[in-house]
């Protein structure tokens, strides 16, 4: 509610609003935690990393969109986590779907939920996912085997955790 009287109050279009939320989602599984990192490794250690400023295209060419310059991706490893937690949500769903529809006693409203926040972080995560297919073939095959492998075994420590009931949550009744 609060972000809505923000926006109301602010005069920025619902569209405006959207796209600096998706963005936000971006930059805060990706720059935002290697920003601390290379702040702490600064602080700590005193170890000092530099970065280089490349420019962007200067004027949209007709009948290209207006954010072009938004979907241009170099490779970079601040990549792979935004791309672990695409797999991951897509792998959750799947997860959830098929336990809920092969479990004994389905609850439907679980999935729901879960179905639901899964599919807002996917949605926030969109303009990522769209910049990436955009450049097909262009990014490293290693990008995508590092995000693999991290979801695996966020996938793996997650059952290790919280492991399946199985039939050891059914109920059983015997005849005498």
């Amino acid at each position: 509610m609060l972000a809505l009287l923000e926006i109301k109050w602010s005069g920025i279009t619902l569209h405006d609003w959207w796209r600096n939320e998706q963005f936000w989602l971006i930059g805060g599984t990706s720059a935002h935690p290697a920003a601390v990192i290379q702040g702490l490794l600064k602080v700590i250690a005193g170890i000092e990393i530099s970065f280089t400023l490349t420019s962007k295209s200067s004027a949209p060419d007709d009948g290209e969109d207006e954010f072009a310059e938004l979907y241009e991706f170099r490779w970079t490893t601040l990549m792979v986590p935004p791309i672990t937690i695409i797999m991951f949500n897509v792998i959750a769903i799947g997860v959830a779907i098929s336990r809920t529809v092969y479990s004994p006693f389905p609850q439907w409203s679980k999935l729901l939920g879960g179905v639901f926040f899964s599919f807002w972080v996917l949605s926030h995560l969109y303009p990522f996912a769209k910049g990436l297919m955009g450049k097909k073939g262009k990014i490293p095959t290693i990008v995508y085997l590092w995000s693999g492998l991290i979801c695996i075994i966020i996938s793996l420590l997650t059952v290790y955790v919280y492991p399946p009931m199985g039939n050891q949550g059914s109920i059983r009744f015997e005849l005498p």
